[in-house]
């Protein structure tokens, strides 16, 4: 009886995280927000404007909109390697942005060849004074698994970085590929880092994290995942904690090395999750952790336990024809998600 019990169990458990069809709020619609773009993956909102920067992965130009209109200039047109997965990948915006101008920006560089985070100071919408504050961060001669994600959590900037195809990297915690890497605002390493001033390793055995998002208040980062052809994942970040990514990972369990941790949703028929948010909006049933997908345009919102450190149900808001490929909060505190080709947002009707 017991096993019998333990087993009923553990498929409601399963059952709870299968993804479940729903639809929008009663009373909101997604409507375009700006149409014919370049590629627009990854977008910064200026908090209490109505100004949006966001990057175009294949050009490398950092665009620059003020509500719906588009600035020809762009704040810079980086030389980027537009590559396969390669190009201008991440954007954030320093928490004081409004007193110091700071504009940070993960992307490919073209001659050297190798993805890097860039500093620059926006005066009058556009981005000067570059400061390469992370360098070096090899591709590998691959063009595939750049991970590309800035997030900042208290003050330090987290930088999430493939492990350029090469599982092996992945496990290497000399090496900063396959990594959520932890740095202070000027890209310096902070003392408090899991192994030590000198190591910028927040975390480790990861295969392509696309995607980083933080609880605002809070010090909890999640991370989306792209798996092989098996095991896309959602994980919870914790300080020095292995995931499980590297050379022999089996599909299904929490992988190799010592003390893999497993995700907090696994897909198993992979959906290429991208990058999320914990959206505090102005649609109070859409709050909390929301991702897109690239495979299926799905819009899914978990809904977290109480610590919000495990994912009860997997609930997919909203279905488009188009990949989504980031997920933000814009101006009017709406709900807005990137395609390859436009800005959408969720609003009431």
């Amino acid at each position: 009886m017991t096993r019998k019990i333990a087993i009923a169990i553990g498929f409601a458990l399963l059952a709870s995280l299968i993804p479940s069809a729903g639809a929008l709020p009663r009373g909101t619609e997604v409507r375009a927000y700006k149409s014919g773009l370049d590629f627009p993956i990854d977008m910064e909102w200026v908090k209490g404007t109505k100004k949006i920067f966001f990057t175009e992965k294949n050009t490398g130009k950092v665009r620059v909109m003020i509500g719906r209109r588009l600035l020809g200039t762009p704040c810079v047109d980086l030389s980027v390697s537009p590559d396969g997965e390669r190009g201008a990948l991440g954007i954030a915006l320093h928490p004081n942005f409004k007193e110091n101008h700071r504009l940070y920006v993960y992307y490919t560089n073209a001659s050297p060849l190798e993805n890097r985070v860039t500093r620059f100071v926006v005066k009058k919408n556009r981005c000067t004074n570059p400061n390469h504050i992370v360098t070096g961060l090899q591709t590998k001669g691959a063009t595939n698994h750049n991970g590309g994600q800035l997030e900042f959590v208290r003050g330090k900037l987290f930088v999430s970085t493939g492990e350029a195809a090469d599982p092996t990297e992945a496990q290497d915690t000399g090496s900063r590929l396959g990594k959520i890497l932890r740095y202070n605002p000027n890209g310096s390493v902070p003392d408090s880092n899991p192994l030590g001033p000198s190591n910028p390793v927040w975390s480790y055995g990861h295969r392509n994290p696309f995607g980083l998002a933080h609880k605002p208040g809070s010090r909890k980062i999640y991370s989306s995942e792209n798996g092989p052809s098996c095991d896309d994942e959602l994980n919870h970040i914790v300080k020095g904690r292995n995931y499980g990514w590297g050379d022999g990972y089996v599909c299904g369990t929490a992988g190799v090395g010592t003390n893999p941790k497993g995700p907090i949703v696994r897909w198993s028929n992979i959906i290429v999750p991208t990058d999320p948010t914990w959206y505090r909006g102005r649609i109070k049933s859409l709050r909390g952790l929301v991702m897109g997908d690239y495979a299926n345009g799905n819009l899914h919102r978990f809904l977290m336990n109480d610590s919000d450190t495990a994912v009860r149900n997997d609930r997919i808001v909203y279905n488009g024809d188009d990949p989504i490929v980031d997920v933000a909060t814009g101006p009017g505190r709406w709900l807005y998600f990137l395609t390859p080709s436009a800005i959408m947002r969720v609003v009431k009707t």
